[in-house]
């Protein structure tokens, strides 16, 4: 996702202050969950939130919404919640954008890791890396060989914007592999892999979801995956970087997290349904088809994964002065 500095004022300091909560046992009795996410309809996170929503609405027996709040590259999503009631009733579904946001929005108005509460890792997606069916590269080696032929000049790869997970990763692994190629931010993944396909761009770093028809199709050829794991099942003959000799397992992570001074009792509770969710095998093979892993790791498990990314990427953004357009 493309991240911009907020402007609007009344995110730049969010009030700190908050109603009452309800007693940890009437929830979640009084009113619906609402689901924040910081996307419009339509893609992986808005998929993730609402396949929980979902599952959530059937275990908890209370209804649990859906609420995309887009805007401020994803800061006025984050700031409803960070300004909510710590009382279950609102929490905030997120990929790891939400680590990387402090080095690059200095007018984001709070910190995620202070003023948030980590409940619950969701799922974990992993990053593949597509080039066009066309292009004279069918594998990793070989593609590293034709950018290096070409030089940075005539090889491009794209983005959802800069500073986004894509950007970042591409750039990490420029520096592994000792290639330079010339980056290329859409607004969007639909319009990145329109250009792909069109060949004006000869790489890019996805998510599953968003290339996997165009793989089955034929239109795209998949030449690498970065996960911590080994293969995956949606894409069992693309290997690992791992596998192709690079330290490279930087994936999309989804987690689910409340306002700072959510009621413990509330986020265990949250984490023991996640959990419970992802146990189900009709609920896990909804993400797995689609290249993801079900994480269920608990709230320390996602603040120490935030902790991690912000140190890692926040590095990078400085190293490299990647700055939002």
């Amino acid at each position: 996702m493309k991240r911009r500095p907020l402007l609007l004022a009344a995110l730049a300091a969010p009030t700190l202050a908050r109603a009452q909560s309800a007693p940890p046992g009437a929830w979640p009795r009084e009113r619906p969950v609402r689901l924040v996410v910081t996307y419009p309809p339509g893609g992986t996170t808005d998929f993730v939130a609402r396949a929980f929503a979902q599952r959530l609405s059937e275990q908890l027996g209370q209804s649990v919404v859906v609420e995309n709040r887009t805007g401020g590259g994803g800061a006025v999503g984050w700031g409803a919640v960070v300004r909510a009631a710590p009382d279950g009733y609102t929490l905030l579904v997120t990929d790891n954008s939400l680590a990387t946001a402090p080095p690059l929005m200095p007018q984001l108005g709070f910190d995620p890791l202070a003023d948030l509460t980590p409940v619950s890792l969701l799922v974990d997606y992993a990053t593949v890396f597509v080039v066009p069916a066309e292009l004279p590269a069918r594998s990793w080696p070989e593609f590293l060989a034709l950018s290096r032929r070409r030089g940075a000049g005539d090889v491009f790869y794209g983005s959802m914007g800069v500073g986004s997970s894509p950007h970042l990763y591409s750039e990490l692994l420029q520096d592994l592999a000792q290639v330079r190629m010339t980056h290329v931010p859409f607004r969007g993944m639909g319009p990145a892999l329109t250009d792909l396909l069109a060949g004006r761009i000869q790489l890019l770093a996805a998510a599953p979801p968003t290339v996997l028809g165009a793989l089955r199709g034929g239109t795209v050829r998949a030449i690498a995956v970065s996960t911590a794991g080994g293969r995956i099942p949606a894409l069992p003959d693309v290997p690992t970087f791992r596998e192709l000799g690079l330290d490279f397992t930087y994936s999309y992570w989804y987690g689910l997290l409340g306002p700072r001074g959510l009621e413990p009792a509330i986020a265990q509770r949250l984490d023991e349904e996640v959990r419970r969710a992802l146990a189900a095998p009709g609920f896990r093979d909804r993400f797995i088809e689609q290249g993801a892993l079900p994480v269920a790791g608990n709230g320390e498990a996602l603040a120490a994964t935030m902790r991690g990314e912000l140190a890692r990427w926040g590095e990078l953004i400085r190293t490299k002065d990647i700055r939002l357009e």
